[in-house]
């Protein structure tokens, strides 16, 4: 038997690629394990270092450090210290040979280097997942459900006749005929329950059989010797 019926998917749609078509409710699953396939292993560890450093070495290089002699507090003596003043404008001040790290730090402080969970969370906003509503196709044989190919038509445009016909065309070519067809149908509600639309066609059933499996066997040929 073909059995033709409504269903929903979730649609991953990933910048680049070809969306995802999963089962309704896993498309966030489906989002990260594409991203721990494709992306993680690959530029987690590589490409998020490189930028940041890079980041890094921007901020080192904008960076100004002055030496001179100054008092640390009131009265005290002058030493020699490095006033550093960074890209944003704030400044401090430390000895000269702690000037280096005193810049990395800093920066450490406000920009902290990017993680796995930080670069996913980025990476998820430019995904869109939506809802998918369409038809599916899947072949009854001996107590296998075969899922077939018929697309990805909308439901809102109907039943789709055409894809239908080439599937069972497809089938036709394997010997297989339609016996019976049978429908159900269900009405198209609004929230407040009242019947909005007609009846629509939900789900359509093909009982199919192939000729040769319906002929009586030839009965056997009896002898009779003389």
């Amino acid at each position: 038997m073909l059995v033709i019926t409504r269903a929903v998917f979730d649609i991953v749609q990933i910048p680049g690629q070809q969306p995802l078509v999963v089962a309704k409710d896993a498309g966030d699953e489906a989002a990260r394990h594409w991203w721990d396939e494709h992306i993680r292993a690959a530029t987690v560890g590589v490409r998020s270092r490189v930028s940041w450093d890079q980041q890094l070495a921007d901020w080192q290089a904008a960076t100004k450090v002055q030496v001179g002699h100054e008092r640390l507090h009131d009265g005290g003596p002058r030493v020699e210290v490095a006033r550093i003043t960074f890209p944003d404008g704030t400044d401090g001040m430390v000895d000269p040979e702690a000037a280096h790290d005193y810049i990395t730090e800093e920066f450490q402080a406000r920009f902290p280097r990017p993680t796995a969970p930080a670069q996913f969370a980025d990476w998820r906003e430019m995904v869109q997942i939506a809802e998918l509503r369409t038809w599916a196709a899947c072949l009854y044989r001996g107590g296998e459900q075969i899922p077939l190919d018929i697309g990805l038509p909308m439901a809102e445009f109907g039943y789709p006749i055409r894809e239908v016909l080439t599937c069972l065309d497809r089938l036709a070519t394997e010997g297989w005929r339609i016996v019976h067809v049978s429908e159900d149908r269900v009405g198209h509600h609004a929230p407040d329950g009242e019947l909005a639309g007609e009846n629509g066609v939900s789900t359509v059933r093909y009982l199919l059989g192939q000729p040769w499996l319906a002929e009586p066997a030839s009965p056997a040929r009896i002898s009779q010797h003389g």
